[in-house]
């Protein structure tokens, strides 16, 4: 038996930043080390330009995809129909909208891909496939398989490789989706972790995402991973809070171990935007003190910016402009809010009949797809490239015509 996995990619902006912020996408990779050793596996990754293969001798096909990918996903399943192939559809998109996804295949996979891709590729061999298999407990990351390097090769990634350390976040911001996805925030064990970077390292790969959306919040555990890593001499990097500066010793720790970037969601200057968001943690007054303290440990600092909270208006844009050129920060990535299917944002605005359109190819960060609350979509659209044009180095505004 061959199965094929698929990341699906309509080639967005969301899709671009997730390639140049993660390593390999987990839901592809998670499934191929979850897959028995008696299978092959054909994969696929759009994301950093792979075609798909609609050639592929695979008995059965499975494509994982997020919101704006989500038509590319169907537009390859129905082509898989056309030529007999059983599909299976998984991501995040799928988990949140459910009754469209079963539209286009066969079975669902909903949630984290371990022991219910096991069960759903038995079914498939026994004929009795089921409409969709979904785990109901958060799994144990002491079990999880590492990410097979034999498939995709390291190098189609610049041997930038991602080794899960852990699942969830015990944040629960309203725009976020990983809170609901992953329903427990846990770790995974650190000889674990530790095995995988030796065998990466041992292949070539030169950078790895230490894949958490929260990389410090277990301090003890953090300092754990970083003091067991530090031996290897690797560059890592990362995602957290900024309020990693109040700690140097973690810091030090994080240096030691080769980290050399973090990607912290800042988000915005305005502190009622943060509050509404549930991330009144962030004290934007504070943000310039943090950064100085982060790039003195040699790390980069890499901030995340938001437009479009109902707290923003017309001045939101050059007010942001101005608070990073004061922080300093050394990559800024802006875009707008997306209310994705489930999150919070989406609940709200579409029971205030705020959201504009459900077409999901526009749901990439660049398209205003719901009514701001004191702007017109038009001004909020054109203030995000605006700040974009303004703030994006000569380098990055070629990268963007020629991709």
């Amino acid at each position: 038996m061959k199965v094929y996995l698929i990341k699906a990619s309509a080639g967005s902006e969301y899709s671009k930043y997730k390639a140049e912020t993660g390593g390999p996408p987990q839901n592809i990779f998670s499934a191929a080390a979850a897959t028995p050793s008696y299978i092959d596996v054909e994969m696929t990754d759009e994301t950093i330009g792979m075609d798909t293969n609609f050639n592929s001798d695979a008995d059965l096909v499975a494509i994982f995809m997020s919101t704006p990918d989500a038509y590319r996903a169907y537009e390859i399943a129905e082509e898989f129909h056309k030529k007999g192939k059983n599909i299976v559809l998984g991501g995040l998109h799928t988990r949140f909208v459910q009754k469209e996804a079963e539209e286009y295949a066969d079975t669902l996979l909903i949630g984290e891909v371990e022991e219910i891709w096991e069960e759903l590729l038995e079914d498939w061999q026994n004929n009795t496939l089921k409409p969709r298999y979904q785990r109901t407990t958060p799994f144990d990351l002491a079990g999880l398989n590492p990410y097979p390097t034999d498939i995709i090769d390291p190098a189609v990634y610049n041997y930038t490789w991602s080794v899960v350390v852990s699942r969830g976040c015990p944040f629960k911001c309203e725009f976020c989706l990983v809170h609901k996805f992953f329903k427990k925030y846990q770790t995974r064990p650190i000889e674990n972790i530790v095995e995988e970077l030796k065998h990466l390292k041992s292949i070539g790969v030169d950078w790895v995402e230490l894949h958490s959306d929260n990389l410090t919040y277990d301090r003890a555990y953090a300092l754990e991973l970083f003091k067991a890593i530090a031996p290897l001499k690797m560059n890592f990097y990362g995602e957290t809070t900024i309020l990693v500066a109040k700690d140097t010793e973690l810091l030090e720790a994080a240096q030691n171990a080769g980290v050399k970037a973090l990607l912290f969601g800042i988000e915005t200057p305005s502190e009622k935007a943060l509050k509404d968001q549930g991330k009144a943690f962030v004290k934007p007054d504070q943000i310039k003190e943090y950064v100085k303290i982060i790039k003195r440990y040699g790390i980069d600092v890499v901030g995340d910016f938001l437009f479009g909270f109902d707290a923003h208006d017309e001045h939101i844009f050059q007010e942001t402009l101005d608070f990073v050129k004061k922080i300093k920060v050394d990559q800024v990535y802006p875009h707008l809010v997306i209310p994705f299917p489930g999150s919070g944002t989406f609940e709200k605005l579409d029971k205030e009949g705020r959201i504009l359109t459900k077409d999901w190819s526009k749901y990439e960060g660049g398209y205003v797809v719901f009514q701001p609350k004191l702007m017109e979509p038009k001004d909020l659209e054109e203030g995000l490239w605006w700040f974009w044009e303004k703030n994006a180095s000569f380098w990055e505004k070629i990268k963007y015509m020629i991709s």
